[in-house]
């Protein structure tokens, strides 16, 4: 659990991650390290956000002299109107997840960080299960990089109106772990401990099982994949977090020594 600074309480730092709920990231222990890597001043801290306040926080924040913002759930679509500029991915995306506070400009490092962390991987089928704001930035990112998209929400109609703006993706009636090269857990059912109805025995015995969450231990969706090769949230926290600092600095940022500090 990290040290969490409510808005109004926040220390003078350079950097932040801004959430509601927050003491759970683990952007601090990993951002901290890579900023005394490269010999950079300053400190990376959590700051308790609610969806309410984002405008009011920033504005406070920028005054305080900060530098760069990391934004989590559920403040990334209040962020994005905070910015004066958006990045042409964010504003596709609807959501901003990196800041720089300074200029109020903002990006979303999310789905390129994704696409980071896959590009080891042989195959060009996806099957992204879930429809939020993580899986919209995710489903851009695989469409355009080539990638068969195919889709499904427990909401179906959440599914039809993401796959309605995104050209080529398919949307699933049933989920489904079969014909993919890869399949990514972009639900909240790892976050509440829901087990999704998945038919592994399906899946191609090479295809990736991919969770966007993380925890101490490995998740249902992964446990349940098996001995394929699989990936955690941590991944693509280490990647949206290095490009997030790389928009800050303007400078290329390490990834191993954050890969350490989150254990991977």
């Amino acid at each position: 659990m990290n040290l969490v600074y409510p808005w109004r309480d926040a220390p003078a730092a350079r950097f932040a991650v801004i959430g509601d709920p927050v003491s759970h990231s683990l952007s601090p222990k990993m951002q901290n390290p890579v900023l005394r890597e490269l010999g950079e001043p300053g400190e990376y801290v959590a700051i308790q956000v609610p969806e309410i306040e984002v405008s009011l926080a920033l504005d406070h924040l920028a005054q305080l002299g900060f530098e760069g913002i990391n934004v989590t759930v559920p403040n990334k679509s209040a962020a994005r109107q905070w910015c004066e500029r958006v990045s042409e991915f964010a504003s596709a995306a609807e959501a901003v997840n990196t800041i720089a506070l300074q200029r109020r400009e903002g990006t979303n490092t999310d789905g390129p960080g994704f696409l980071e962390t896959i590009c080891q991987f042989p195959g060009r089928r996806a099957t992204v299960l879930g429809a939020g704001g993580s899986a919209r930035a995710i489903v851009l990112s695989l469409s355009a990089a080539g990638y068969e998209v195919r889709l499904w929400n427990r909401t179906e109609a959440k599914a039809h109106e993401l796959a309605a703006v995104i050209p080529g993706v398919v949307v699933l009636i049933e989920p489904t772990v079969a014909d993919a090269d890869i399949v990514i857990n972009a639900t909240s059912a790892s976050l509440t401990g829901a087990v999704l109805e998945l038919d592994w025995s399906t899946a191609d015995p090479e295809a990736v099982a991919y969770d966007l969450m993380y925890s101490s231990e490995p998740t249902a969706f992964l446990a349940a994949a098996g001995s394929r090769s699989k990936l955690d949230g941590r991944a693509m926290l280490v990647a949206q977090g290095a490009l997030a600092m790389e928009f800050w600095l303007g400078r290329p940022v390490p990834r191993e020594p954050m890969r350490r500090a989150v254990g991977l």
